[in-house]
């Protein structure tokens, strides 16, 4: 145990004293982890704002409750003068004007709304179709209390509009991951880029060693090639360690996160910790140079990532992408780590996304302590 103990040590020195690899493996994530997750939690803060141009009449003010209801927008009541500039200079995505004689336009087949928009944009879209459910209501009320006196058209708009919709009593088997723990999973998802890449660059050393002449000396040495191997695959796994829980630490201070229940979180995190070590010493066991070790290594990285849903959800690319990534072991982390941080924790998933990350590490360091040449 001393001889593994020594030849961990040794290499976590070594590793420490490069500042490449500690700008990699600490440096990067953080400040990416920031920009983006400041970027994100900004995003959410901020709504898009709309402008709303009302008329003194109570039939304009339910129609103002009725478009509140969609609460991703900021409604502000300006009036048409203000509504053009902020349209203009695109501080509002889009001005509604609200006419007085609604009961005209619902006679001659007129649109109900007056929109003012520079461009339409993705946020406009999604209006759009918010704007046009709105005026079907009104369209509905003014036909249903046509007949009826003049008061009884505001006052079901206003039912309508205090409505709270349906009530439905339902048992939660599968929690869907909030804004908060998708923000969360991006800094996870860069965590395992980074540790890939710095992982990957680490096991790579084997092969400078061999050319220098360490590896021969270690070979030599009365430890034995089991010793060698849980040596530096310790130091790997060590190294994994410590950037994970310094991106925790960090993105806990700067966002506040949460990272769910840590009896789930450190297993998990340590199994994909492996399966990143033996990545990285199956890219050591297959190439000759250290050169071709970064070259492929970092095509393989960006390549899986993209497919496993690091840079992005895996639930937004088409489901043949989606049946493509299965064979990445990005995606199963991924899908792991959203179980634990968004409190799901179901026990399907997460035992299925284990026995995965099993047989890929099983694969990785079959391929690596096949290629590493104990001579």
């Amino acid at each position: 145990m001393r001889k593994i103990w020594t030849i961990l040590l040794l290499h976590l020195k070594d590793f420490f004293k490069s500042p490449g690899a500690l700008v990699l493996m600490f440096v990067m994530p953080t400040l990416f982890s920031w920009i983006f997750g400041g970027i994100s939690v900004n995003s959410e803060q901020t709504k898009p704002i709309i402008n709303v141009v009302l008329t003194k009449s109570e039939i304009s003010t339910e129609i103002l409750s009725l478009l509140k209801q969609d609460v991703h927008f900021d409604w502000k009541t300006v009036t048409r003068k203000q509504a053009e500039k902020n349209v203009s200079a695109q501080d509002a995505v889009a001005a509604v004007v609200i006419p007085v004689e609604i009961g005209q336009r619902i006679t001659e087949k007129k649109p109900l709304f007056d929109i003012i928009v520079q461009r339409k944009t993705e946020n406009y879209l999604a209006l759009s179709s918010h704007l046009e459910g709105t005026a079907g209501l009104v369209l509905r009320s003014y036909q249903a209390t046509s007949s009826l006196e003049d008061a009884a058209f505001p006052k079901v708009l206003e039912a309508i509009s205090s409505n709270k919709g349906v009530t439905v009593e339902k048992q939660i088997i599968q929690k869907d991951t909030n804004d908060s723990a998708a923000i969360n999973l991006m800094f996870v998802g860069f965590a395992i880029m980074f540790m890939m890449f710095g992982l990957s660059g680490a096991a790579s050393t084997i092969l400078d060693e061999r050319i220098g002449g360490t590896w021969g000396r270690l070979i030599i040495s009365p430890a034995s090639k089991l010793q060698i191997s849980l040596g530096y695959l310790l130091a790997y796994f060590f190294m994994g360690w410590i950037q994970f829980a310094v991106l925790m630490a960090a993105m806990n201070v700067m966002f506040d996160t949460s990272w769910g229940r840590l009896t789930y979180l450190i297993p998990f995190a340590s199994l994909v910790i492996l399966c990143v070590v033996g990545f990285g010493l199956m890219i050591a066991g297959l190439v000759k140079t250290k050169q071709q070790a970064s070259a492929i290594g970092a095509v393989l990285i960006v390549s899986t990532c993209m497919l496993g849903g690091v840079y992005w959800p895996i639930d937004v690319v088409p489901d043949i992408m989606q049946k493509i990534a299965l064979a990445v072991p990005q995606t199963w982390a991924m899908s792991g780590f959203k179980e634990i941080i968004s409190g799901s924790l179901h026990a399907g998933t997460l035992l299925k996304d284990t026995a995965a990350l099993l047989g890929f590490s099983a694969l990785f360091f079959f391929i690596g302590l096949r290629g590493m040449k104990f001579e």
